[in-house]
């Protein structure tokens, strides 16, 4: 158990935890964070959020090839946005897989953090094989003296749906869904150059191999308060080449070489396509720009 953050002035004894792997963080995600805020706010506790990294189907299932939402990193930063006290990360491994539901909630919420209150999603699983159901939960919660809430289903939101639409090219919806930008982190590397040949001077960015990259397209973001536009995809006006993560920071000047960037994409402006000459790329950058800005 690894604590990322918390808070200064309350003691993480008798907190109330959010349980949940929170890839993305997206809108049914906020309400089980949202509930279990409340509930320290009436008690005056600490509200901590649980997540598991690696993502547990990454150890269950490697074969699936899971990508996420979020990065570690980025879903910290998310869960503090939505005001959660502090984030708790378990590393997920074989010896907490074979963990029966009882054995965790015996351990970890009740003998480290001698939990006061567990707020879970309306299909909550966990323990060995996610053998551990919302009842056996509850019924655990009776026994060492916690509560347990549930937090009924928003719409059809689930990460593995967005995952897909997002996937797939839906990304607008999919920010929807998030309540939130999309996330892309990433350490600032060398490209080849052609941005800034073209006028539009990019920074090129090295994804973390866990995430999720959004289909090939041009994106409209954001980099701390400046605007950006964001290309992925091949390049395939240059005879496409391997995939890139390009940003181009609107009435930026400097040098971002080897810094680590967050960008937030707030949604997606049209397919990366193939032009027929230099000139009409250009030209079409410039209104990419231009949408950018609004």
């Amino acid at each position: 158990m690894r604590i990322i953050r918390h808070p200064r002035k309350k003691s993480l004894k008798g907190c109330v935890v959010a349980l949940g792997t929170f890839d993305g963080v997206h809108r049914g995600h906020q309400k089980v964070l949202q509930c279990a805020i409340r509930q320290a706010q009436t008690i005056g506790a600490a509200a901590l959020a649980i997540t598991f990294d690696p993502h547990p189907q990454s150890v269950v299932a490697p074969k699936r090839g899971l990508k996420l939402l979020t990065t570690l990193p980025e879903r910290e930063e998310l869960l503090a946005h939505y005001g959660m006290d502090g984030v708790i990360v378990f590393r997920f491994n074989h010896h907490l897989q074979k963990m029966t539901a009882r054995a965790f909630v015996e351990k970890y919420l009740v003998g480290r953090l001698g939990v006061r209150g567990v707020v879970v999603g309306f299909d909550y699983a966990f323990g060995c094989r996610r053998t551990g159901s919302i009842r056996e939960l509850t019924e655990l919660g009776k026994q060492y003296g916690f509560s347990v809430t549930v937090v009924p289903r928003v719409g059809k939101i689930k990460s593995s749906v967005i995952r897909e639409m997002v996937r797939q090219g839906k990304f607008n919806p999919a920010v929807k869904l998030l309540g939130h930008a999309y996330p892309v982190s990433g350490r600032v590397v060398n490209g080849f150059g052609r941005g800034r040949l073209l006028g539009f001077p990019t920074a090129n960015l090295e994804i973390d191999a866990c995430k999720l990259i959004p289909a090939a397209g041009v994106y409209a973001g954001r980099w701390k308060n400046r605007r950006c536009a964001v290309n992925i995809g091949i390049r395939p006006t240059f005879g496409g080449e391997d995939g890139a993560v390009e940003v181009h920071i609107l009435n930026f000047k400097g040098n971002l070489r080897g810094e680590n960037l967050k960008i937030d994409l707030l949604r997606r402006i049209r397919p990366e396509r193939r032009f027929s000459n230099i000139s009409r790329l250009k030209k079409q950058i410039v209104k990419d720009l231009a949408v950018c800005e609004l």
